[in-house]
């Protein structure tokens, strides 16, 4: 019995691996330090292209802008 589960288990594994960076777009995303997310690009991240093949979103944090005060001359 020990055996039949060792061999479904080592069957199972073989057959549902996947490669989350299987893409090109990915890769590109990646390199470019940003992350991929399969859904949508959380609250503060924009998205700026595609991963997995174009079935998820690359985002890259936002940039956020500070004004600094000028000083008076």
């Amino acid at each position: 019995m020990k055996m039949y589960c060792f061999l479904l288990l080592i069957l199972s594994l073989s057959c549902f691996q996947v490669d989350p960076v299987s893409g090109a777009d990915s890769i590109k995303c990646f390199q470019e330090k940003n992350t991929c997310h399969t859904i949508h690009c959380p609250y503060f991240q924009d998205e700026v292209g595609t991963c997995y093949d174009g079935r998820g979103k690359c985002c890259q944090k936002r940039l956020l802008y500070i004004r600094v005060p000028r000083k008076k001359v």
